[in-house]
């Protein structure tokens, strides 16, 4: 990581970033995923033994974060309407 970006958030999964990503670009933030080394595709079980990074230049690193913010409000929204009947 270069010292101009900045890492903004850290996922568990490595392929749960990619819509998080994904929603980061189509808002016009220069997000990169630092995913985890995975001994050159040797050993591809440690790609999921350690989170991905979100990286972002550290000057768009507060609109990252609200539109993280707002990417998982989303979520839970849609989580909140998914849920059982009441019968």
């Amino acid at each position: 990581m270069f010292s101009n970006e900045r890492a903004v958030l850290y996922v568990d999964n490595p392929m749960a970033a990619a819509p998080l990503l994904q929603w980061l670009r189509d808002n016009g933030v220069d997000a990169t995923a630092l995913d985890p080394d995975d001994m050159g595709g040797l050993a591809p079980a440690l790609t999921f033994s350690h989170g991905s990074a979100i990286v972002v230049p550290a000057t768009e690193a507060t609109r990252a974060q609200e539109l993280i913010d707002q990417f998982d409000e989303a979520g839970e929204d849609e989580s909140d309407e998914g849920g059982g009947s009441d019968a």
